[in-house]
């Protein structure tokens, strides 16, 4: 016999009635975290979002004019210094591939 299976218990919320049962305070069924299967955003756009974002940086790439789009005015900078802090690269053609699937018509 497996050791393991003589600890398991098995509790039913409902169902056959002892003198247990009377006693005891019935609580409600445990329910899921709100939002907990939700996906929200991939990283890649979490960071992209972050990056843009940030007011220290709009040396470097800010939002455009319009707040829809925006734009890398230092692509060396940002290359060399952002690209390392949020992603395993540095590769400006690399990030821009990555940012085109994300492009819709």
């Amino acid at each position: 016999m497996d050791p393991f299976l003589s600890v398991i218990k098995e509790e039913y919320p409902s169902g056959g009635s002892s003198a247990s049962d009377s006693t005891q305070e019935k609580q409600p069924m445990p329910q899921p975290i709100e939002g907990l299967h939700d996906s929200g955003p991939p990283p890649f756009l979490t960071k992209v979002y972050d990056m843009v974002d940030h007011p220290d940086l709009d040396r470097i790439l800010s939002w455009s004019r319009g707040g829809q789009s925006f734009v890398v005015w230092d692509p060396q900078a940002f290359s060399t210094n952002l690209l390392p802090r949020y992603f395993k690269h540095n590769n400006f053609s690399s990030f821009i591939r990555q940012l085109n699937t994300y492009l819709t018509d």
